[in-house]
């Protein structure tokens, strides 16, 4: 396990209470929400005991400093996908209406709603609940997960589960985004037919998935299968539909990035040819522009020397 000297405790202590104070949470909901501790209270020995041993153990400091490595990495711009999703979180939520946007794997999706969930804590607007729906596979998954992102889960029939849901979320003022939701396969993704009922005119919800989730509840409702056509009509408008990145785009991310090297752009943007495969045009997605990141930062680590290896 990495040990932390008390310069570098001083330093993550300092970066931590920053970006705390700059997203607008308490303590203790930064320590939940942002860190992922089960005890918001843990916070607290970070601003004030932090020197003291015992108080704040290696694998909080481990924590606490891979977030600020993903704060201070890649850095995103207002490209048009982005404030598409962003748009879409402000109808919806000023609208109480389920909203969808739509998109192949890397255009965005999860950046957005993650930056958007960012930029209203900090503006203490209104609570914004970011549920990860990437791992459920079945009705059961799903509404467990959604219920435990909404911090309110207790076992129960799926209707009563629905009743807690609705109870919960009538006293806030809130936005729920269901992120990854084309990870409900054929028939199970009829369950957010009961949950667009429950929130009816309570509660704004973005829905954000990859093509499948819209061409599933198009097949099916074709087919005439059972609540496929009432899940999608219960959809606000047509959903939001994501592009690839253009050129122009990659390379105000690469800029924004700090990649400004002539020559090095050149092999990024791919317009030299023979470096094509090493460009963000390998994979015409932010992932690709991301990967093309990654690559420039692995050339600037230390070859190993193979010389002085004994195997």
């Amino acid at each position: 396990m990495k040990k932390y000297s008390l310069e570098q405790k001083k330093d993550l202590r300092n970066k931590i209470i920053a970006l705390q104070e700059a997203s607008g949470l308490s303590g203790n909901n930064f320590a939940t929400q942002r860190l992922g501790f089960s005890n918001g209270s843990k916070f607290s020995h970070i601003r004030n005991n932090w020197d003291k041993n015992g108080m704040v153990g290696n694998d909080t400091w481990e924590v606490i400093e891979k977030h600020i490595e993903k704060n201070e990495g890649y850095k995103g711009v207002a490209t048009a996908n982005l404030q598409k999703v962003w748009q879409t979180c402000e109808r919806a939520y000023m609208l109480k209406k389920p909203m969808a946007v739509v998109g192949e794997g890397g255009m965005g999706k999860t950046f957005a709603v993650e930056k958007y969930k960012e930029y209203i804590e900090a503006q203490q607007r209104f609570q914004v609940v970011h549920f990860d729906a990437s791992e459920t596979k079945t009705t059961k998954q799903f509404l467990i997960g959604l219920l435990e992102a909404l911090e309110i889960y207790k076992p129960g029939t799926i209707a009563s589960q629905l009743r807690m849901l609705r109870k919960h979320v009538i006293k806030k003022d809130m936005l729920l985004i269901i992120d990854e939701v084309s990870s409900l396969k054929n028939h199970h993704v009829v369950i957010i037919k009961d949950v667009m009922t429950a929130l009816k005119d309570k509660c704004g919800i973005v829905f954000t998935g990859t093509p499948y989730f819209i061409n599933n509840l198009n097949k099916g409702a074709i087919k005439d299968r059972h609540l496929f056509s009432e899940t999608r009509d219960r959809l606000f408008m047509l959903p939001e539909q994501l592009d690839k990145p253009t050129p122009a785009e990659a390379l105000e991310v690469f800029k924004a990035n700090g990649v400004t090297d002539p020559e090095v752009l050149e092999i990024v943007m791919g317009s030299k040819p023979e470096f094509r495969k090493h460009s963000w045009l390998a994979k015409q997605s932010y992932r690709g522009i991301k990967d093309c990141l990654d690559m420039l930062a692995m050339s600037e680590m230390p070859a190993i020397d193979f010389n002085n290896i004994q195997l």
